[in-house]
């Protein structure tokens, strides 16, 4: 027994469990959004076929599934140990009605900027008001990197996600220009490498913003502790 205790607590051991873990998340993830993959898929081979409208019904499923692999990673992060499959379709399921509502508002939000954003691109780019739903856009997508991991981490009301996401993305604006830094590397490399490869960088993204998020989310555990917030799990 006391050898294979070491024998798991050896590094090749852990990681190896890191290594599957990031596949199984980036695969989860993406069967996940077969939908958008659909979509992608059709409007690669005719770009005629791009709609906003299905492009909006195609990403709805993005947010329920990023909110199950932000909140694996951040067990992973936690405990350093996790049944993946089972922690992860289980916070998908448990967490999929506030998920899909921040998510949605998210979506719809953003829907707004981009359909104006191109109206007065095309139609008015001298004014410059297109700038306007360009930043806020930005802005918008911004508060989704700190509004998630809140999210899935303790239960609140939506306008105090908001508010706590708004807080921090100014409170710790170090972190804010990683995030986005990062995340801007991540879909750099999702452009460049190899389709295969592609399966870990969700999960590499969600795995390293969980990781910057560690000590706002220590903070806000102290609340929860005295009774200012309710911790999810």
């Amino acid at each position: 027994m006391g050898k294979q205790k070491e024998f798991y607590d050896k590094p090749l051991f852990s990681i190896i469990n890191y290594i599957t873990w990031l596949l199984l998340g980036g695969l989860y993830f993406i069967l996940l959004n077969i939908p958008l993959i659909f979509f992608y898929t059709l409007t690669s081979y005719n770009a005629s076929l791009f709609s906003i409208a299905l492009l909006f019904i195609c990403l709805i499923p993005f947010g329920p599934a990023l909110g199950a692999l932000y909140s694996t990673m951040a067990e992973i992060v936690r405990e350093k140990d996790i049944s993946f499959t089972s922690y992860f379709f289980n916070s998908y399921k448990t967490q999929f009605k506030s998920n899909f509502k921040l998510w949605f508002v998210e979506l719809l939000l953003l829907t707004i900027f981009f359909v104006d954003f191109q109206y007065f691109y095309l139609n008015m780019s001298s004014s410059g008001l297109h700038i306007i739903f360009l930043i806020l856009g930005i802005f918008v997508l911004i508060l989704g990197l700190y509004a998630f991991p809140i999210n899935c981490r303790f239960h609140m009301k939506l306008r105090d996600i908001v508010a706590l996401s708004f807080y921090y993305s100014i409170k710790k604006f170090y972190i804010t220009l990683l995030k986005i830094i990062v995340t801007l590397i991540a879909l750099f490399l999702v452009a460049k490498i190899h389709a295969l490869l592609v399966l870990f960088i969700p999960s590499i993204l969600c795995f390293i913003l969980t990781i910057y998020d560690k000590p706002i989310l220590l903070e806000l555990e102290k609340k929860s502790s005295v009774g200012t917030l309710s911790a999810s799990n």
